[in-house]
């Protein structure tokens, strides 16, 4: 039986998710070997204050295709997960969180449309977090929609599955947290159709999510001003 992917990067960004990643990196272990007999996965370990990178490392001695990237300084989520995109070397890339609020054995749900997108997206069902985080999700769609007229489910949903052809094209002109969205301007811009597919959702576990801090809110908006002026 044909897998259905050539070979398979997948990553995560961690930065205090030493409850997870090993349970995660377990479960990515499964679905990858499912998916592709050729893939890595790469945790990009953001300067975790926590035991997140004494764990990846663990997880990187004991299973030859696992690998660890370690940040020297916390350098924040866009920035992780443009190191994601830039350490994968495999035909397909796959990014998903390190606080498993996804299940990646819905993975194969995108990996069924491979041979006819190059940019498969999931979309969350249904939100498991609190109104805030709802409410600026929302301003956020809004707000790219009328500065680019990107209009999809969920643009910052974090299961994406992209081909090698469409991320050797685009480039990341911000670190803030536009990353999402750039990848979707960049698969207009360079007429790559996108499909989308919904996945579940889940309750944050274990910490708290540092997304949505104020520091980082306005960096994004001031980035989606420039960005908007940007010359491709």
């Amino acid at each position: 039986m044909n897998k259905p992917l050539s070979s398979l990067s997948i990553y995560f960004p961690a930065y205090y998710d030493e409850n997870t990643i090993e349970p995660l990196t377990l479960k990515n272990l499964d679905i990858a070997r499912q998916l592709t007999d050729d893939f890595e996965i790469i945790i990009v370990n953001d300067n975790s204050p926590d035991r997140t990178g004494e764990i990846a490392d663990k997880l990187a001695a004991q299973y030859s295709e696992v690998r660890v990237v370690h940040h020297r300084k916390n350098m924040g989520v866009g920035q992780a997960m443009i190191t994601g995109y830039q350490e994968a070397k495999k035909d397909w890339v796959f990014y998903t969180d390190g606080d498993a609020q996804y299940d990646v054995r819905e993975l194969p749900l995108l990996a069924e449309h491979a041979k006819d997108f190059d940019v498969i997206i999931g979309y969350r069902l249904k939100r498991a977090e609190g109104w805030r985080r709802v409410i600026t999700s929302k301003c956020f769609h809004f707000l790219v929609f009328l500065l680019f007229g990107i209009h999809h489910r969920d643009i910052d949903c974090s299961f994406k599955l992209l081909h090698r052809r469409f991320l050797d094209k685009i480039t990341f002109h911000t670190n803030s947290g536009l990353v999402d969205a750039e990848i979707l301007i960049g698969a207009k811009r360079l007429k790559f159709p996108i499909k989308e597919i919904g996945v579940h959702h889940y309750v944050r576990q274990f910490g708290s999510s540092h997304c949505f801090r104020v520091k980082l809110i306005v960096s994004m908006l001031l980035d989606m001003v420039k960005l908007r002026f940007k010359s491709w």
